[in-house]
């Protein structure tokens, strides 16, 4: 019969043996996910840097519609009364204006009798939107 202290040392060998083969296999696992967890990383990565030009598009196109906006606030309502001082002598910028919808009408003069108003520049045709007729 063996003696005590050489079971031991046999059970504490093969302790020693069983949970360094442990170890092993959780370090196998741990260098896959963190394999894995790289690939997921540098896939974040990739479509942060692809979210970032979109971005960055979309403040260019957002930018472009801004000025046109603008512009078209400081130019369309003078285009449009051009137009409309325009259509009073022709009937084709006329037929125009009616097919988008506004109405071009003269503001008439104050009537003599009554009470004399500060002087006013000349009338001027007024461009009206007008509801659109149905087809």
């Amino acid at each position: 019969m063996k003696s005590l202290p050489s079971l031991i040392a046999t059970a504490a060998a093969a302790i020693s043996l069983l949970l360094g083969l442990v170890l092993f296999v959780l370090g196998w696992k741990n260098q896959g996910l963190q394999g894995d967890l790289q690939k997921l990383q540098q896939d974040v990565q990739s479509r942060q840097g692809v979210l970032s030009v979109k971005q960055q598009q979309l403040q260019v196109q957002q930018d472009e519609i801004n000025k046109a906006q603008q512009i078209s606030q400081q130019v369309g309502p003078a285009l449009l009364r051009d137009m409309a001082v325009a259509s009073i002598k022709n009937d084709k910028m006329k037929k125009i204006l009616t097919s988008h919808g506004y109405n071009v009408e003269l503001k008439e003069e104050p009537k003599e009798g009554k009470a004399p108003a500060p002087p006013a520049p000349p009338a001027a045709p007024a461009a009206t939107p007008v509801k659109p007729a149905n087809p």
